[in-house]
C-alpha cells in the first residue's frame, strides 16, 4: 500500500467517525437492526433461495441457447423407391416440355430483338473459326 493510498484510508475513516457522531440515536438504531437481520440465518437462506433461482433461470438459458445453436439432425434416408415407370416418365416428360415452351415463349413474342440484333451487325465480334 503506497503513502496516498494509506492517507486516503485514513481520511475516510475519519470523515466516516465524523458522520457517525452527527447521526441521531434512532437512525443508529435502525441501522443496527438492519445489519443485524441482514447477518441472521434466515436471512442467509433467503439469499440461498434467490441463488439457487437464479442457477435454475441461467441454466435453463444456457440449455435454450444450446439447443438453438446445436445442427440441425440428417433427415433420414429416404427408403429406395421402385424405378419409374412408363406412365410417370412420360408425365415427367411433359412437365419438363410445359417448362421449356414457357421460357421459349418470352422470345416468340418480341420479334424487335431479333431485327435489333440484325441492324447491329457491326457491333458483334467476328464469329471465331475452330
Amino acid at each position: 500500500m503506497n503513502p496516498h493510498d494509506h492517507d486516503f484510508d485514513l481520511e475516510a475513516r475519519r470523515l466516516h467517525a465524523q458522520a457517525l457522531q452527527h447521526l441521531s440515536p434512532q437512525v443508529r438504531g435502525r441501522l443496527r437492526d438492519a445489519r443485524r437481520a441482514s447477518a441472521s440465518p434466515e436471512s442467509s437462506r433467503h439469499r440461498f433461495g434467490w441463488l439457487l433461482a437464479g442457477g435454475a433461470v441461467a441454466v435453463t438459458a444456457a440449455l435454450v441457447l444450446a439447443l438453438q445453436l446445436r445442427p440441425a439432425a440428417p433427415e433420414p434416408a429416404p427408403a429406395l423407391a421402385a424405378a419409374p415407370g412408363p406412365a410417370e416418365r412420360a408425365s415427367q416428360r411433359a412437365e419438363l416440355d410445359r417448362e421449356l415452351d414457357d421460357m421459349l415463349v418470352a422470345l416468340d413474342e418480341n420479334p424487335d430483338l431479333y431485327l435489333w440484333l440484325a441492324a447491329n451487325d457491326d457491333a458483334l465480334p467476328p464469329p471465331s473459326e475452330y
